[in-house]
């Protein structure tokens, strides 16, 4: 069996970038940058006030200044300050000629147009030229996760339009004779299908796009028909929840075959998840997945989730946290490796990580709450309570 690394390295090498295309900012959000962004002018590109109150020359020793200007936020003035004069100026307005500091309006008398301060000292309050960023630095690195001050950032460049990753347009089938819908009474042999809505939930959350979804029965000419339905341009990666294993009314491999796809894997020393189907057909990727949901969502999260963003980013990430161990047993080693459901607890001084109850692949019943995969290596010692243990710690809020 493919142990997990060798399971992600295999997909990095499958598995193509995504050609990038130009967005609005407002389609932006969550995308990943393929460009980098670099200022196109100083920024400040003038120094500016910092507050409102009165531009003056910090060196000038006069007890009374004349105002000769009025410069609001948006305007400029050539007027050179001189001896014995200042600027009225506004949050936001330029410094003029002649001034390099700006008092405060709390420190200020004014009596027509003149002023008096009782107080000089302190700092400048202004925003000096290019303190912010020089002409020509990177402001934004190629491979950034668009997010709000991302954005924000490329409104302040004028970058309205920019090359980002598309995102990844998914086709999911659910498979299972057993399967009715979540709404349905259930019969005698017949399961609610949560894969679905399981598998939707997912996509969204990863930045994807679910393009069409569908739900048939253990029939391969049924299947295949399904999946023929959908134009093959119309999606970049699919998903099979169900037929990964090798039993008789297992079809994923060979409707994958039957569709021109060549299996890359099969299974996987993974725990839950181990019947995990990876396939290529050109650019195109699938999976099939395990029907349990449980085994679904870990290999979601810890190999499927590496090809979304080998099609995003072209490279992927795959961040362990090192922990403590909470709750009041250990957790005990298998054959494979384990990837155990967990939720990050803060009610002890220090963070822990409280595994959660699972009784099978197929049970979803503890897991509410769930933000963390526990790492247990295959063959590893029983883990107990207050050992260090490496996590994956799961977005739970994007989409």
């Amino acid at each position: 069996m493919l142990s997990l690394s060798d399971a992600r390295s295999l997909i990095a090498q499958c598995v193509h970038v995504l050609a990038p295309e130009r967005v609005p900012l407002a389609d932006a959000r969550g995308r990943v940058l393929r460009e980098a962004l670099v200022a196109g002018e100083d920024m400040p590109a003038f120094d500016r006030s910092a507050m409102d109150g009165y531009a003056v020359n910090r060196d000038d020793p006069s007890a009374a200044f004349r105002i000769v200007a009025e410069i609001p936020a948006g305007s400029m003035s050539e007027r050179k300050i001189g001896a014995g004069e200042c600027a009225r100026v506004f949050t936001g307005a330029a410094i003029p000629p002649g001034a390099n500091r700006v008092v405060v309006q709390e420190c200020a008398h004014r009596l027509g147009d003149t002023v008096t301060f009782s107080a000089r000292s302190g700092g400048s309050n202004i925003r000096v030229r290019g303190e912010d960023a020089r002409e020509g630095s990177v402001l934004i690195e190629r491979g950034t996760i668009l997010g709000p001050i991302e954005l924000s950032l490329c409104a302040q460049l004028g970058v309205v339009n920019p090359l980002v990753s598309p995102p990844p347009r998914a086709f999911h089938v659910v498979s299972g004779s057993e399967l009715i819908s979540p709404e349905a009474a259930a019969q005698p042999g017949q399961i609610r299908d949560s894969n679905s809505i399981l598998t939707s939930a997912l996509v969204a959350e990863a930045g994807a796009e679910l393009v069409a979804q569908q739900r048939t029965g253990d029939d391969l000419d049924a299947l295949l028909a399904l999946l023929r339905g959908i134009p093959a341009t119309a999606w970049d990666i699919l998903l099979l929840s169900g037929g990964a294993g090798p039993g008789d009314h297992d079809l994923g491999a060979k409707a994958l075959s039957d569709l021109g796809f060549s299996i890359q894997f099969q299974q996987l020393n993974l725990r839950p998840g181990k019947p995990l189907i990876f396939a290529t057909r050109g650019r195109q990727i699938a999976f099939v997945i395990p029907g349990n949901p449980l085994a679904h969502f870990v290999c979601w999260h810890v190999v499927i989730d590496s090809a979304l963003q080998m099609l995003t980013r072209g490279c992927m990430e795959f961040a362990l946290v090192n922990a403590t161990l909470g709750g009041g047993q250990p957790l005990s080693g298998n054959a494979r490796e384990t990837w155990w459901p967990a939720r990050l607890s803060w009610e002890s001084d220090a963070p822990l990580i409280l595994p959660l109850k699972w009784q099978s692949s197929g049970d979803l019943t503890g897991l509410a709450g769930v933000d963390a995969l526990i790492c247990v290596p295959s063959n590893s010692p029983a883990i107990a309570p207050g050992e260090m243990i490496a996590a994956r710690l799961l977005n739970r809020i994007s989409g």
